[in-house]
């Protein structure tokens, strides 16, 4: 399995490799475009489920990305398997179906749980997404070369 090339020494707690599917939307509407994973829970021990900064690489691509992770049932709105998704920060979102991912956990940030609506969900990823940008920050600053963390917001 590819270890991302742009990882701190030291600092994944979990690598998972895998392709790259079709999942809800839901990501996309909110502002988040996320890259899904289907996985098994049964088929190895996994981390916790819940919310990760991570660091994202593309099979092919020479960059990483510093990521915000979700695994686990999306319990806002629960319907579908469970699946590793993945917002790469600073990536174009063109599509990705089919294209091997690799994604290092690298920091546990909270787990999952309902939200009262959409908006407040989106509320909080856009907090997920400064506790990344934190991170890489003092971990690895390079994935923030030419990044705006919010720009998605009018």
């Amino acid at each position: 399995m590819p270890i991302p090339s742009a990882l701190p020494c030291g600092t994944a707690l979990f690598i998972f490799h895998g392709r790259v599917v079709r999942g809800k939307r839901l990501g996309s509407r909110l502002g988040f475009p996320t890259a899904n994973i289907a996985y098994d829970p049964q088929s190895r021990a996994w981390p916790r489920e819940g919310v990760y900064v991570g660091v994202a690489q593309l099979d092919g691509e020479s960059r990483g990305y510093v990521c915000i992770i979700n695994q686990g049932r999306h319990p806002t709105v629960p319907e579908g398997m469970a699946t590793v998704e993945a917002h790469l920060l600073g990536h174009a979102h063109r599509d990705l179906y089919g294209l091997g991912l690799t994604l290092a956990y690298c920091l546990y940030l909270r787990p999952e749980q309902t939200f009262p609506s959409l908006e407040a969900l989106r509320e909080q990823l856009d907090r997920d997404r400064l506790s990344a940008v934190r991170w890489a920050g003092e971990n690895a600053p390079d994935l923030l070369s030419g990044l705006d963390p919010f720009p998605y917001q009018a």
